[in-house]
């Protein structure tokens, strides 16, 4: 009984610094070598709710592929101006091959994350009725800065 009183004052004296779980390395970012990407058109009067299911849907499976180390990197891009144009969001994926998602085991890893989530429609609408893919451009990177 002592003993345990002891040991329990002494983990009290603990400061919680010293208690604190150690603070895991940095994870080394892996380099890009590769981006897609994807241009998206919204419906009329549906860019804002367009971005948002990009947000919550893409992006979440997205998050997953950086996690597995399918991924570098995501980013959405909104065309700033109000020039005609047959495209108002760019999405771009970061890869860390030159293959980009043609990577073996890229696809079938992407899938099975795709088959996992649960689709969140805005506003009660799903893609099909917020907007469309225009087109997919598979870039090699040559250099980038920082």
């Amino acid at each position: 009984m002592i003993a345990r009183l002891a040991l329990a004052l002494a983990l009290a004296s603990i400061t919680p610094a010293a208690r604190a779980t150690p603070p895991e390395a940095p994870v080394a970012k892996a380099t890009t070598r590769h981006v897609t990407q994807t241009y998206l058109r919204a419906a009329p009067g549906k860019r804002a709710a367009l971005i948002a299911y990009i947000k919550a849907n893409w992006f979440a499976m997205d998050r997953i592929g950086i996690q597995q180390g399918l991924f570098t990197s995501y980013a959405l891009l909104e065309r700033a101006d109000d020039s005609e144009a047959d495209w108002d969001v760019i999405v771009a994926v970061g890869y860390p091959t030159a293959q980009g998602h043609d990577a073996p085991g890229v696809a079938d890893a992407f899938k099975k994350i795709r088959a996992a989530h649960r689709e969140i429609k805005i506003d009660g609408q799903g893609l099909a009725q917020l907007g469309a893919i225009v087109r997919h451009h598979p870039l090699t990177l040559v250099q980038q800065g920082s």
